[in-house]
């Protein structure tokens, strides 16, 4: 599939069910990791991943092209999407659009279910850092 946004090749399609929690603890987070994103699947227009990080701050940045919606499954904290900023839990959903600036804290360790659209490319990501 080559993709609409980038014109590059986006072998990861695939119909496909994958089981959340197993897929999070195969590719559990580390001490050294400074965060995760454990890709579950791309579509033609979309992916989904979940996000893992650690307590505390995570750097305010944009997407140039992908919009995202994230879920929370797990932590609480503190989201700001376009200078708003929200408390959030477990069930809370938000939604980035595309060159947004946003970013979170966490009191404890976040899983959050993003979903973004177009593609999110793994091997060619559109964050630009905004905190430096």
């Amino acid at each position: 599939h080559v993709c609409p946004t980038c014109q590059q090749v986006i072998p990861q399609t695939r119909i496909d069910v994958v089981d959340v929690t197993a897929a999070i603890e195969a590719d559990a987070l580390t001490d050294a990791d400074v965060f995760k994103r454990t890709y579950l699947g791309h579509g033609k227009q979309s992916s989904v991943f979940v996000f893992q990080g650690h307590p505390g701050p995570f750097r305010r940045h944009v997407h140039v092209t992908h919009d995202e919606i994230g879920y929370v499954l797990k932590g609480s904290g503190s989201v700001t999407v376009g200078g708003v900023t929200r408390t959030v839990k477990p069930g809370d959903v938000w939604v980035i659009p595309a060159n947004t600036p946003h970013g979170g804290e966490f009191e404890d360790a976040p899983q959050v279910l993003f979903i973004s659209s177009p593609i999110d490319d793994p091997d060619n990501q559109d964050r630009v850092w905004l905190d430096e």
